[in-house]
């Protein structure tokens, strides 16, 4: 048999074993479940984990003959579909190559990798491998196929979640499995052997754990709700997360300091540089939000222009808001669109008492004459209400926040729902 190499799991330390060395690229270790590449002298960390992975009837590194070949097991997987739950093990030898033992039901099987592929439809019920004629029982449907927990090293790179759709072709006890991922598609011979050869052989530990049994029928609640207990939790948990950050949000927004004034925007001229207050930043950073609110008029805008103007340092925090509404008719009936109410926030701004300025104009659509007065002529003029507010909460950000939340789930839920629709 091929040299034993010793390594240490760069996780959690541990003494692994790599049985197949110069064959194997990937190995998870026995003690923390974390996936390492071992193709390489230097053993590389691709995944950590911190839990120690289930127990499995042959133990890795166990050596015996089957077949008349001596076979060292170096790998381990558990299984599922719909309806079963399997482990297979992967068998070495450096003169033969790998093959499988897989249990099911207390029932195992040998595999052998195929490097010429059957011949056929298949998705038409049947195919055809050395002359044989394999069939399906019933139309062929893709089964998904994910892997529960893996154990050892591998030749290629798996982890666990990793799903590939299975077909499987019966010849009375032969089997031919075929299983499509990642872009491409293999095939394995698969025959009964009988249980004390494998005991002969391995000694299997049968008391590692439960034997693999049935699931029952997804029309049973007990299945239901397997599949779809924990998606309240999943909700609950983001909902959790979504109040903590506002909470947070809440606390480090810091007190809040106020001013507020009034400005008259005029048409066809920009009123500038009016004070409307002075406010106080009184953490390291806040938010600043700025209402802006005018009533009374239509098919009009206003223009905005603000400067937070620190006394300190006669630097300023600049922003724009915009106060519009129109309404009109037309085929359809009546129309209206846009509000008389606009807010402005502005972002980390520094601890520091700062004094607002706003410059306005008004513009109208369709243009308007000036307001007679006396002998003089005088532009119209809209008064606006301008509001500053310290402490202001980012709701954009938690939004955006709360959505990332929930996607997950939601993606879950879609995916479930899925899978249990016939």
């Amino acid at each position: 048999m091929s040299a034993v190499r010793t390594i240490a799991c760069p996780n959690c330390g541990g003494s692994l074993e790599v049985r197949a060395a110069g064959f194997s690229v990937n190995l998870a270790c026995r003690y923390c479940g974390s996936i390492l590449d071992v193709s390489r002298p230097e053993v590389a960390l691709i995944e950590a984990h911190d839990r120690a992975a289930a127990g499995f009837d042959l133990p890795l590194g166990r050596r015996g003959v089957l077949n008349g070949t001596e076979w060292d097991v170096v790998g381990a997987l558990r299984r599922s579909d719909s309806t079963y739950t399997w482990d297979e093990y992967l068998l070495f030898n450096p003169y033969v190559g790998y093959r499988w033992l897989v249990l099911s039901e207390g029932e195992w099987q040998f595999g052998t990798m195929l490097l010429d592929c059957p011949t056929g439809d298949v998705y038409g019920g049947s195919v055809v491998w050395g002359g044989l004629n394999f069939t399906y029982e019933e139309e062929p449907e893709p089964e998904r196929t994910v892997t529960l927990e893996v154990l050892g090293e591998f030749y290629w790179r798996v982890r666990q979640g990793d799903e590939v759709f299975a077909l499987v072709f019966e010849r009375g006890e032969q089997v031919l499995s075929r299983e499509e991922g990642a872009g491409e598609a293999n095939w394995t011979l698969l025959v009964p052997i009988d249980s004390a050869a494998v005991a002969a052989a391995f000694a299997p530990d049968t008391q590692a754990r439960p034997r693999p049994r049935r699931r029952a029928a997804p029309a049973e609640p007990a299945p239901a709700k397997r599949q779809f207990g924990d998606l309240s939790s999943m909700f609950l948990l983001a909902f959790a997360a979504m109040i903590a950050l506002l909470l947070a949000m809440v606390l480090i927004s810091g007190p809040v300091d106020r001013a507020s004034g009034s400005i008259d925007a005029p048409f066809g001229v920009t009123r500038e540089g009016v004070k409307i207050g002075t406010i106080a930043v009184r953490r390291p950073w806040q938010f600043v939000s700025i209402t802006a609110r005018a009533r009374d008029f239509d098919n009009r805008w206003i223009d905005l222009d603000y400067s937070l103007v620190d006394r300190a340092t006669g630097q300023s925090i600049d922003g724009y808001g915009l106060v519009e509404h129109y309404s009109g008719t037309d085929s359809d009936g009546a129309w209206s669109e846009g509000q008389r109410r606009a807010v402005t926030q502005l972002g980390r701004v520094p601890r520091g008492t700062y004094d607002l300025y706003v410059d306005a104009a008004a513009h109208g659509w369709p243009s308007d004459p000036p307001v007679v007065q006396g002998s003089w002529s005088l532009p119209e003029t809209i008064p606006v209400s301008i509001e500053a507010e310290t402490g202001a909460l980012p709701w954009g950000n938690w939004w955006t926040a709360s959505l990332l939340l929930l996607l997950f789930p939601c993606i879950a839920t879609w995916r479930r729902f899925r899978e249990a629709m016939p």
